[in-house]
């Protein structure tokens, strides 16, 4: 089952994440930039969903150290600012997501950049 590791310091999204994700992908979930960095360097995920602004360390570094260890790693960037979007797409994100979104967008943006990796 692909892996997916989701990276959100509001811990309602980081559950409905897990909830509607859990369904098709094996789901690691974390509130910190430092756990996810463990997370990456164990698990080797495939895609990465990291919220832009964390408490600890920033998702772009995250997206860099993940993208550093595994060039394949899908990343794909969330935040409600966009003025952090560019920074994202330079670190490696694929695509960047503004909050707030529906639930159906994330499965779509999943779907779709699996397709264009193929």
């Amino acid at each position: 089952m692909l892996k997916i590791l989701v990276v959100e310091d509001e811990v309602e999204l980081l559950e409905l994440y897990d909830l509607i994700l859990s369904k098709n992908y094996k789901v690691f979930t974390t509130d910190s930039g430092r756990e996810a960095i463990k997370i990456i360097d164990r698990e080797n995920p495939k895609i990465l969903i990291v919220d832009i602004r964390l408490p600890d360390l920033s998702g772009i570094e995250v997206t860099k150290h993940a993208k550093a260890k595994n060039p394949d790693v899908i990343v794909i960037g969330v935040s409600a600012y966009r003025e952090r979007f560019k920074e994202a797409i330079d670190a490696g994100a694929a695509t960047v997501i503004q909050k707030p979104f529906l639930i159906k967008q994330i499965h779509e943006v999943i779907e779709d950049l699996l397709h264009k990796k193929q």
